[in-house]
């Protein structure tokens, strides 16, 4: 998906600094993702920023609802493609507003605590098999950090997760102290990432109103409309202003 794309262009392209004691963090990273699906059976997935590759360890779940190998490591994507593909698309979209969300909040946050949370949601996975449907408890969190604050590996895990609903929102943990982050903190990061003059645009293009008459509206020129819906496009890391319109509604900003 598109907006997946630029997403996943949010991490990739960050300003990464040279460190010495990158591959040690690094065979950390992987130590600690094939413990977890030693212990769980599940599948975990280091995600290599800087050089755009993962590698994604697999239990017996991963392996027999998926057909993954225990190991695998794809030199082209620092993204478990071959795992997102078993996902509902309504669902990644989900996933999207909340790597979003997760992003701009550890942003704010200083270095020595930005490796302090994760950030959890349940997704509905199609067995590769029978096409039977398994809800996953999806956790993220961010393990290593340069000096700079640019995020250098990512964990994500993936364990089956029974639940007698259909959906559960995307959460923020704290793991220092199990404690959830509240909405009203994480939201007060989402209001930051669109201007107010970006969201009137936004809200105006989400009700159809044209650009010529947006910029009537406003009293802008259609060239000011269409550089803050490019802007827009780039803040939420998303293809076309239909899918802004998407996320934007989904983060309750218009």
């Amino acid at each position: 998906m598109k907006k997946e794309h630029e997403l996943k262009l949010l991490l990739t392209e960050q300003q990464f600094e040279t460190s010495d004691d990158k591959e040690s963090l690094l065979a950390q990273a992987r130590a600690c993702a094939n413990g977890y699906a030693l212990a769980t059976e599940g599948i975990a997935v280091v995600s290599d920023f800087q050089n755009n590759e993962c590698h994604i360890y697999s239990g017996k779940f991963g392996q027999t609802i998926m057909n993954l190998p225990e190991y695998m490591v794809d030199p082209n994507s620092a993204f478990e493609d071959i795992v997102f593909c078993h996902t509902k698309e309504d669902e990644l979209i989900e996933r999207h507003v909340l790597e979003l969300r997760f992003f701009n909040f550890i942003k704010e946050l200083p270095i020595k605590e930005k490796t302090n949370f994760s950030a959890s949601c349940i997704l509905s996975f199609y067995q590769t098999v029978g096409n039977k449907i398994v809800k996953i408890l999806h956790t993220t969190r961010y393990l290593s950090c340069s000096a700079n604050g640019s995020v250098l590996f990512g964990l994500c895990t993936y364990i089956p997760y029974p639940i007698s609903h259909n959906r559960q929102d995307g959460i923020i943990v704290n793991l220092l102290t199990g404690e959830m982050v509240g909405r009203d903190l994480y939201e007060a990061s989402d209001r930051k990432i669109l201007s107010r003059r970006q969201l009137e645009i936004l809200s105006l293009i989400a009700k159809g109103v044209p650009s010529k008459q947006i910029a009537d509206n406003l009293n802008i020129s259609v060239y000011t409309v269409n550089r803050h819906r490019q802007d827009i496009l780039a803040t939420l890391k998303v293809a076309n202003t239909a899918a802004a319109v998407e996320i934007a509604l989904r983060m309750n900003l218009i």
